[in-house]
């Protein structure tokens, strides 16, 4: 059976470290003569991270690995595993009202509640964090929209996750003399 992307990561994952980085295409030049800044903003933004998995022993390292080498050609689904709940009061079945692409506003309505700062929600298969509560049915998001999303698209918040791929196509694992396997990788988010 040929292998379907994106890939779905072992269960249970376990994670010893998750270094997140939400970078921004922008650019900077400097006044030699003044020093004043003039900045350019892009709409070019994502998520990038590097993963540090815990000592594993020989049969729970293998299907990390074996995912791993897997992933080397194609997607996976990502999340932050420490966090997979919101820290606001929402609840109910969200669904998006207005979400214009390359904006950070999305407008949703179906909720009960609120996000609260760095809650995370899914839209399709980019994950976002909330930076801004507008109001009980609006917030600020980074990264900027992906797209438009027509009204009446599932917001997930529990649990969510977006399409990554591998920081590099390739997979390094090492095993100690008491057969402990240590793994690392980067990922970076697949912006389609």
């Amino acid at each position: 059976m040929a292998l379907t992307y994106p890939l779905t990561p072992p269960s249970p994952f376990r994670i010893a470290r998750l270094s997140l980085t939400g970078a921004s295409a922008t650019s900077r030049n400097v006044s030699p003569f003044t020093f004043q800044i003039q900045q350019y903003n892009w709409p070019g933004q994502a998520w990038m991270g590097q993963v540090e998995c815990p000592p594993m022993v020989r049969a729970d390292a293998e299907a990390v690995v074996a995912f791993l080498l897997a992933a080397q050609r194609g997607t996976f689904y990502f999340q932050d595993y420490a966090n997979p709940t919101n820290r606001g009061g929402v609840t109910g079945t969200l669904t998006v009202t207005s979400a214009t692409a390359n904006t950070s506003t999305l407008t949703f309505g179906g909720a009960t509640g609120s996000f609260a700062l760095g809650d995370w929600l899914q839209i399709s298969t980019s994950l976002y964090k909330v930076v801004q509560v507008n109001s009980s049915s609006s917030v600020d998001l980074f990264p900027v929209l992906r797209s438009s999303y027509a009204g009446g698209t599932a917001i997930t918040y529990a649990n969510a996750k977006g399409v990554f791929r591998l920081a590099e196509p390739k997979t390094d694992w090492s095993i100690d003399l008491a057969s402990i396997y240590g793994v690392s990788f980067g990922i970076v988010e697949d912006v389609a």
